[in-house]
This record gives C-alpha cells, structure tokens and sequence, in this order.
C-alpha cells in the first residue's frame, strides 16, 4: 500500500508540500467579462441587422405604394420621386428635374427593391 502512495497527486503527510488550490475567482472574473462582451457584440450586431432590414423594409413599402405604369425587370435600375403633392412616382428617367429624387434602386429576383444610391 505504501508504494501507491507515491503516485497520489497529494501530500499523504504533514510534512508533504502544501496543497494550493487554484485562484478560481480570478478566472471566473475573468471569463465572466469576456462572456459577457461577447453576448453584448452579439447583440449589438443582431440589433444592427435589424435596423437594416427595417429600413429595407420601410423602402419597400414606400416603392410599393409609389405610382408607375410599367413591369420592373430585375437587375434594372429605377429611381424613386416625390411628386408636389407628396405621392411617389418610380421612374426609368434619371435625373428629372420635374421631382424630388429621393432614392436609386434595384428591382432584385426576391421581388426586392434595394437602394443603389450609393453605388
């Protein structure tokens, strides 16, 4: 019995060295922040995809309710216009000085219009 107690991973006798127990709180504060961070990254960039969607969601409305007398094809561009009277107009023409030009768009195959404006 006694040679097994050399392979104990503990001291068997008061004069064996002193049992340290790791320092579990620090590891624990620490972990816990980058936890932390992490979900806060998470939802701040889930937060951030919504707010796009949103606003795609809020321009399709808004082309969707616009007047035009034509079948969009997609992967063309068209461009959005406010009337005087406050109604929206999608064009083909680019730059018509007749209206407000609000927004450049792209009728895509999902059946969404998509702000080209930038591009």
């Amino acid at each position: 019995m006694s040679s097994k107690k050399a392979l104990l991973p503990y001291g068997t006798s008061s004069s064996a060295p002193a049992i340290t127990l790791p320092d579990t709180a620090l590891f624990l504060s620490e972990r816990g922040s980058l936890t932390k961070n992490y979900f806060e990254n998470a939802v701040d960039l889930l937060n951030r995809e919504y707010d796009v969607i949103r606003r795609l969601a809020e321009l399709n409305e808004l082309v969707y309710s616009a007047s035009y007398n034509f079948v969009p094809r997609v992967g063309q561009r068209y461009h959005l216009y406010k009337k005087a009277e406050g109604k929206y107009l999608l064009s083909m023409i680019e730059n018509w000085a007749a209206h407000e030009f609000v927004v450049s768009l792209e009728y895509t195959a999902d059946s969404v219009w998509k702000d080209v404006s930038s591009f």
